[in-house]
C-alpha cells in the first residue's frame, strides 16, 4: 500500500477515473463530490494525500483546504481551471503542496502525487530525526560534565555561544574527542532547540552530491532532477546546520558557502530565486586550517569567516581526571542492552584506564568499554579484563600472567558461541570465519 489518497472533485467521469487509476497504482483511494462528503471521509480515515478540485457543488475548495489542521501531514493538490492563477497563488499560501491546471495529464498528476508522498515520507523521517535529536540533548551534555579545567571552559564556552543565536562557531580537535557532541550541545543550550538540528560530514560525498544536499535542487536542474528538492540550508532553517569535515570541502564550494555566509540566502541548483534562511552555522575539523590556507587548499575569507568564535576540545591525555567518569557512562549505557548483567570497574582498572594514552580519544575509550562489556560475564571488571580486549597491555600483572593471544581468541570464540545458543552459523558470521574454521576451533577446545 503506497498511501491513501482522498480526490474531492464533482465531476462523476474524472472522479471515479481518478479513483480506479490510483487504485490500480497501488495506492487506498478515496472520492468525494462535495465538501460534506469530503468532511466526512477526513474524519473517518487518515489520508495522507488529497487532490481538490477548487469549484464544489457547496463552495470552494479553498474553505475545505483551509481546514485542514496540519497541511505537512495531510498534504493537498489543487485542481484549478488554467485562468484561476490567483487562486491557485491563494491555495499555497493557506498550506496546498502544489496545483495543477485543469484539463490535466495523468501521467503529469502522478508524478505530482509521488512527488508528494516522497516529500511527506521524507518530513516524516525529518520529524523522527528531530525527535531523535531531542533526546540526545541530555546525553551530549552529559558527556561534557567533568572536573578537569578543560572541560569546565568548554562548558562556559558553549553556554556562552549558545546565547549568541547566529554565532558562527568553529569547533577544533582531533578525531574521537567528541566534536560533534559540543554541536550538539550549542543547539540543545541556545534558544534554537526546537528547531532542527540537521548534520553532514563534508569528507563523505564528492563536491557534486555535498552541494546539491546543502543547497538542494529544482526540477530539471540535470538529468536525475524529476523533482524540486529542499538542501539542508532549508531544512535547518530556524535551527542549526553542523558541517563536520569543514577542511575536506572543495575549494569551489567553499566559495558558495561563503556567500550563504554573507547574507544567508541560498539558490538551489538550476535555480534563480535566493530564498531567505534562519540558520546556525556550526562547523569542525580536526586539520589546521591555516596550514590548508597556507597550502592552497583552504580560503582565508571563509576560515575568518567560520572562526568568529572557535571552541578547540582537547584530546583525552590532556584530561584524564574524567576519564573515570566517562567510562562509567559508557558502561552503564552498554548494560542497558544486557539488563540481567551487572559490571563494575576496580579501582585499578580505572587507574589503568587513566594511565593510557588513548590516540583515538573518546571514542575509543567507548569502544574499548563497549568489547570489554561484551565479553565480561560480570562482576567487578580488572585492569587484567581490560588487557584482555588490548588496552592497557602494558599493565604489570602482580595475581597472574597476561593472556596469550590463544587464550584471548579462545575466550571470544567461546563467548559469541554461547552468546548465540551454540548456533555455529551464526557464530561464524559473528566472528567473520567459515564454519569449517569454526569447527575446528570448537574440536581443538573439546566441543563437537
Amino acid at each position: 500500500m503506497r498511501g491513501q489518497i482522498l480526490i474531492v472533485e464533482d465531476e462523476e467521469i474524472l472522479r471515479e477515473s481518478l479513483v480506479d487509476f490510483f487504485r490500480q497504482e497501488g495506492y487506498i483511494a478515496l472520492s468525494a463530490d462535495s465538501i460534506v462528503a469530503a468532511r466526512y471521509e477526513m474524519n473517518r480515515h487518515n489520508f495522507d494525500l488529497m487532490i481538490l478540485d477548487m469549484k464544489l457543488p457547496d463552495g470552494s475548495g479553498l474553505d475545505l483546504l483551509a481546514e485542514v489542521s496540519d497541511p505537512q501531514s495531510l498534504l493537498v493538490i489543487v485542481a484549478t481551471a488554467f485562468p484561476e492563477v490567483q487562486t491557485a497563488v491563494t491555495a499555497l499560501k493557506l498550506g496546498a503542496f502544489d496545483y495543477i491546471n485543469k484539463p490535466f495529464d495523468l501521467d503529469e498528476l502522478q508524478l505530482l502525487v509521488e512527488r508528494a508522498m516522497d516529500t511527506r515520507q521524507l518530513r516524516g523521517e525529518v520529524n523522527s530525526f528531530r525527535q531523535r535529536e531531542k533526546q540526545r540533548s541530555k546525553r551530549s551534555w552529559t558527556r561534557l560534565e567533568g572536573d578537569s579545567n578543560v572541560l569546565k571552559k568548554i562548558r562556559q564556552e558553549i553556554l556562552l555561544v549558545a546565547k549568541a543565536d547566529t554565532t558562527t562557531t568553529l569547533i577544533l580537535g582531533e578525531s574521537g574527542v567528541g566534536k560533534e557532541l559540543v554541536a550538539e550541545a550549542i543547539h540543545y543550550q541556545s534558544a534554537r532547540r526546537e528547531g532542527p538540528l540537521l548534520k553532514i560530514n563534508c569528507a563523505a560525498l564528492p563536491a557534486t552530491l555535498l552541494e546539491n544536499e546543502l543547497f538542494g535542487h529544482e526540477k530539471g536542474a540535470y538529468t536525475d532532477a524529476s523533482g524540486r528538492q529542499k538542501g539542508l540550508f532549508e531544512l535547518a532553517d530556524h535551527g542549526t546546520l553542523f558541517l563536520d569535515e569543514i577542511a575536506e570541502m572543495e575549494p569551489g564550494l567553499q566559495a558558495k558557502l561563503l556567500r550563504v555566509l554573507e547574507d544567508m540566502t541560498v539558490t538551489r541548483i538550476g535555480g534563480q530565486q535566493p530564498i531567505n534562511v534562519d540558520v546556525r552555522i556550526v562547523t569542525a575539523t580536526n586539520r589546521n586550517l591555516r596550514d590548508r590556507i597556507a597550502a592552497g587548499l583552504f580560503r582565508e575569507d571563509l576560515f575568518y569567516r567560520l572562526n568568529v568564535f572557535p571552541i578547540r576540545v582537547p584530546p583525552l591525555r590532556e584530561h584524564p581526571e574524567d576519564i573515570p567518569l566517562l567510562a562509567k557512562l559508557f558502561l552503564k549505557e552498554f548494560l542497558l542492552h544486557a539488563p540481567d548483567k551487572h559490571c563494575e570497574f576496580s579501582a585499578e582498572a580505572l587507574g589503568g584506564l587513566q594511565e593510557n594514552n588513548w590516540p583515538g580519544n573518546v571514542r575509543e575509550l567507548k569502544n574499548v568499554i563497549e568489547r570489554t562489556t561484551l565479553l565480561h560475564s560480570g562482576g567487578v571488571i580488572t585492569r587484567e579484563d581490560l588487557a584482555m580486549v588490548g588496552c592497557c597491555a602494558e599493565v604489570k600483572s602482580t595475581t597472574r600472567d597476561l593472556a596469550t593471544l590463544a587464550e584471548i581468541e579462545k575466550h571470544h570464540i567461546l563467548f559469541v558461541y554461547n552468546e548465540t545458543g551454540h548456533n555455529k552459523t551464526r557464530t561464524a558470521e559473528v566472528l567473520g570465519i567459515n564454519r569449517l574454521t569454526l569447527r575446528r576451533k570448537l574440536k581443538e577446545y573439546g566441543i563437537d
